[in-house]
Formats: structure tokens, C-alpha cells, sequence
């Protein structure tokens, strides 16, 4: 079973738009949360990652949670199994 991904994101963040359609073209599902809109799930994002900027990519979850800052595709394609 594929592991879940959320995308914490702006509407107006180029690399989150990026990471999401790489995402996308690889048919990986993932959840889309706009910290722009939301203040508490950005004080999510914040406590997982200590980063506030954007994009924020969780890969799994629990004890097996990644956390990717940033739109670093290679690390991205691995922990989600593109290859």
C-alpha cells in the first residue's frame, strides 16, 4: 500500500506547484493543504518541519513520517517509490 502524502502549500508558491504536478504525472495521491488559508494547519506544518516556508511534503506517517522542505525531486521520487 502506497504511503500517504501531504503537501502543505500557497496558492502563489512556484515549487509547490511543481512538486505537485511531479506528483501528479507519477499518479501519486497526495493531500493538498493551503497554509495560506489556513493558520492552523500552518502551525502544523511549522511544528513538523520548524520551517515555515513552502512547500512542506510529509511521506507517511507516525514513526515513519519523512519530512521533505522544498521540492528536492530525487529525495521526493524515493521516499514515494517513483523510480
Amino acid at each position: 500500500m502506497a504511503k500517504p502524502v501531504t503537501i502543505y502549500s500557497t496558492k502563489t508558491c512556484g515549487f509547490c506547484k511543481a512538486a505537485k504536478e511531479y506528483l501528479t504525472e507519477n499518479n501519486v495521491a497526495f493531500d493538498d493543504i493551503d497554509v495560506g488559508a489556513d493558520q492552523e494547519k500552518a502551525r502544523v506544518m511549522i511544528e513538523k518541519s520548524g520551517q515555515m516556508g513552502v512547500p512542506v511534503i510529509v511521506v507517511g506517517e507516525g514513526d515513519q513520517e519523512e519530512i521533505i522542505v522544498g521540492f528536492d525531486k530525487d529525495r521526493l521520487a524515493e521516499a514515494v517509490g517513483i523510480s
